[in-house]
């Protein structure tokens, strides 16, 4: 009776055990159901970003190209020193020493990034013509934005204005960052803003990482630091999306949110962009700079001769279809990339056979020569476009060659393409 009693009261604990158990099971799964719905809904930034007045707006921006894709303007503050110590305060009404502009088709995943010369000469409304930088210093965030709309016709969506000592905290919650260091690095080293970095692959902590950034003392001067600015892009999203760096996520988002001193993003747009990025290929990222030539005019304001960079209305035009948009270039687009060919050989034959293929897809040869020399091995393109992916088209036409890239545009062409003796004439 009592034996009976005990399995009576244990299939009733069993039957009760069971039925707690489902109920946690069903709770896991509803929760696991709910989280993913919540996951799938911040991920895609059509929820978040790509809002019906966000397209309504690029539709009526004068550029409705743009109408499926979320374009962000992105600003750092440049540093300054008050008594021989650097001003840290966000808030202070700061001239914009870092500008990029983001595009974004959430449906492809094509992310094209296109940095602006912060010394670009541009009108600004009561002032006149002076450098890009000078807009946030005049009329903040709002300035710039109107500024940017206006020169080159991209309507932002979106944009954030980061303080650069919150840059340097970044860094540091991420560990560091891995860093190739083209050159010697050295600027003023030992005063507040001063820079000492090794050539080589470092492990830079954040403050080592903001020097990076800041360094213009090369070759190229501002346009070698918009160049590693772009390199340290790739970097952090490289480190960042690796499995093993993603609980640092929550703590990096704090970080973000803080180092925004201006923004009209929210914290929940912030989110949907970190988890799109997940599924974004870095190899398929488009880098390019505004291109243009070096410069010095009367500044309106300072009422003295200054350094500005003239941009280059066509090509900017160009990189714009190109990066920003993804874009195939129209036919007159592509008409108006002016290309050199050069015969680095013996015979003009190979030049002018490479000169009817690019006449063939459209492109304007402007001209066929001879190069300094006669015993090229190999085929070089000098790329002054600004625009990287343009280069790298050319260079499937023709086969093996060494490129070389810059923003810097003072010739007559836009590409000169050294042919050498490796060039093999194909249909």
């Amino acid at each position: 009776m009592v034996s009976q009693r005990r399995a009576d009261a244990t299939r009733k604990t069993q039957r009760k055990t069971g039925k707690v158990l489902a109920w946690i099971i069903a709770i896991l799964v509803v929760l696991a159901a709910g989280g993913y719905a919540i996951y799938r809904y911040y991920a895609n930034p059509k929820n978040l970003l790509l809002t019906p007045k966000v397209v309504h707006y690029n539709q009526a921006s004068g550029n409705p190209a743009f109408d499926h894709r979320i374009t962000f303007l992105l600003m750092g503050n440049s540093l300054a020193t008050v008594n021989n110590h650097v001003i840290k305060n966000g808030k202070v009404r700061d001239r914009s020493d870092t500008i990029i502009l983001v595009s974004f088709d959430p449906k492809t995943k094509q992310i094209g990034v296109m940095s602006i010369p912060r010394d670009t000469r541009v009108a600004l409304p009561g002032i006149g013509k002076t450098k890009i930088a000078e807009a946030t210093y005049f009329g903040g965030v709002q300035e710039m934005v109107q500024t940017i709309q206006k020169t080159f016709h991209v309507p932002v969506d979106y944009y954030a204005y980061v303080s650069m000592f919150q840059f340097e905290k970044i860094i540091n919650d991420m560990g560091g960052l891995t860093v190739n260091v083209p050159q010697n690095e050295v600027y003023q080293p030992g005063g507040p803003l001063g820079i000492n970095l090794k050539k080589g692959v470092h492990h830079l902590n954040g403050q080592q990482v903001l020097e990076f950034a800041r360094f213009r003392q090369t070759a190229t001067g501002d346009i070698g630091r918009i160049q590693q600015q772009q390199q340290l892009l790739h970097d952090m999203a490289q480190q960042l999306l690796k499995p093993q760096n993603i609980v640092h996520w929550p703590t990096l988002a704090g970080d973000v949110i803080h180092a925004l001193s201006y923004t009209n993003l929210s914290a929940n747009q912030l989110i949907s962009l970190g988890l799109a990025a997940r599924h974004v290929p870095l190899s398929t990222v488009r880098y390019a700079t505004v291109p243009g030539y070096g410069s010095t005019h009367m500044d309106p304001y300072m009422h003295q001769q200054l350094s500005y960079w003239t941009y280059d209305p066509h090509l900017s035009r160009v990189l714009i279809q190109d990066v920003l948009l993804a874009s195939p270039l129209t036919k007159s687009q592509k008409k108006s990339v002016k290309i050199f060919v050069a015969s680095g050989t013996g015979t003009l034959a190979p030049a002018q056979a490479l000169a009817h293929k690019l006449s063939a897809q459209g492109y304007t040869v402007v001209g066929i020569g001879w190069a300094n020399h006669h015993n090229h091995h190999r085929t070089v393109i000098l790329n002054t476009t600004g625009d990287k992916w343009l280069g790298s088209r050319l260079a499937a036409l023709t086969g093996p060659s060494l490129s070389s890239f810059t923003a810097y545009h003072t010739t007559p062409w836009d590409v000169k393409i050294t042919v050498g003796s490796d060039y093999v004439a194909k249909p």
